[in-house]
Parts: structure tokens; sequence; C-alpha cells
């Protein structure tokens, strides 16, 4: 597999065009470009990543790409901001797609916002319980991580902490910060020249590798917590998913975006 499943340049181009002409009659008189080269080469791109992917996590092998991709098409109804679409292709996978309740990897290719995310995002109730009492009890394993050498350029970690530390663990714990935190996230930014010189399938499963040990490490956190909702999240992930991953483009937070099909 190489960087010509996806070809960045195009897209690119196709995306700052987008991005000028940020309305549904421009799209519908370009929308050939987005079906028949960028969406299905995004496609093909991230069934390439979870096939590289298998070897941090074999979960991996049973997913499917489509259940990882987020729409085009923005969700515009409670915004002051009614431009239609987003301007960059994007994806988050984890064992079960789109879904929050486990750690993955977020990509997105957008002109001059191309970016990879690694770690867990507003996890279930549960979950985050789970992972801020592991780090109070021993946060050690967890620093090991975040000193890694490979890791260095995805720093620092984002964590959305609270203000106050939660009830249960001691005010002034020496990591209060992960015990504050609502996300565990890292993340790196490229510039269009880099990852089209590179090519996004070398800068994304290059990210992975980097990162794997951060999400295994949190995954095997959430597993435990994780148990009572598995199969909500196994029938979810027999239907069409909603977009819950989006990235707000002005934003270093994830948000919900749209449901409609492009």
């Amino acid at each position: 597999m190489t960087g010509e499943l996806f070809d960045t340049a195009r897209a690119l181009r196709w995306l700052r065009q987008l991005k000028k002409n940020n309305d549904r009659v421009w799209f519908a008189e370009h929308r050939e470009i987005y079906d028949e080269h960028v969406k299905p080469e995004w496609e093909d791109l991230v069934a390439a990543l979870l096939v590289s992917a298998v070897r941090f996590d074999e979960r991996f092998a049973y997913v499917d790409p489509r259940r990882c991709l987020f729409r085009l098409a923005r969700d515009i109804r409670f915004r002051t901001d009614k431009t239609p679409f987003k301007t960059g292709v994007q994806a988050w996978l984890s064992p079960f797609g789109k879904s929050g309740a486990y750690a993955g990897f977020y990509m997105r290719i957008s002109p001059g916002d191309s970016i990879f995310s690694a770690g867990i995002y507003t996890p279930e109730k549960p979950v985050l319980e789970a992972l801020r009492r592991r780090m109070g009890a021993d946060p050690r394993p967890f620093d090991r991580i975040l000193r890694a050498k490979a890791l260095v350029p995805y720093l620092p970690l984002r964590t959305n902490g609270l203000v106050r530390t939660p009830r249960g663990f001691p005010k002034e714990h020496p990591r209060g910060e992960l015990i504050r935190a609502r996300n565990y996230l890292v993340r790196r930014t490229y510039s269009d020249a880099e990852i089209t010189r590179r090519g996004a399938f070398a800068v994304f499963r290059a990210a992975i590798r980097d990162c794997a040990p951060l999400v295994r490490y949190i995954d095997g956190v959430a597993a435990t917590a994780l148990r009572p909702v598995q199969d909500r999240l196994s029938s979810a992930a027999m239907r069409e998913p909603s977009d819950g991953w989006d990235e707000n483009s002005s934003s270093d937070h994830f948000g919900p975006s749209s449901s409609a099909r492009f």
C-alpha cells in the first residue's frame, strides 16, 4: 500500500475550491471529482490504514471502513455559520468505527488544516471514571508513554480539564491534570506541502504507529469499564452511524455534525 491510494494533491485542489465556493449550487456543478475520486479514494485509504493497524489491535480487521468516515455536509440547524459543507475529509478509526466509547485515531485532510489526533474523546462515564482512578492510583505507566520520543511531535496532551478536582480524589494530587481530564488526546498538524510530498497513507500510518501505545493503554483501562455497554455498541454498529466525532473547524474539540448523505 502506498500514498497513491489517495491523490492528496487533487483532493486539496478540489477542497480549496469548495472552501472558496461553499454553496450547494457550486457543489452540484463540481461534485463529479468528489464522487469519482476524492470520496472513494478516501475510503480506500481508510481501509488500508485499518489493515495496517491490525498489528496494534486485531479488532481493526473486522471494522467496516465506511463506519469510520464522516459526511461532507455540515449540520447547520443550530449554528450561525450556514455554509453547507465541511472543507475537509475526515475519519475516526476505532474498533467500533466512530463510536466514542473506544480510544482511536482521528485524521483529516483539509487545506491548511490537516491533522492527526489519537486518544479518547468524551468517553462513557464509567470509562472516564476508570481512567481517572487509574491515573490517580499510579500515573507512572501513562507518564512513560507520554515521555516516549516518538510521541513528542503530538504533544501536549489535550484534556479539556475540569476547573475543580472531581469528588473522591485528593485536591493536591501531583498529577491532578490527569484526574481533572475530560479527554485524553494528542494531535499533530501537517502542512499541505508535507502531506502531499509524503502521501496521506505514509503520514497517517506513521502517526498510528507512533500513537499506538497511548491508544492501547487507554483502551486497556477502558475495557474493564466497557463490558456493560458493549452489547449496545454492537447493536448500534449495525446501523448507519451519526458523525459524533466530527471536529469543529474552529476548535480543538470534537462535536456533533451532519447526518446528511454526502
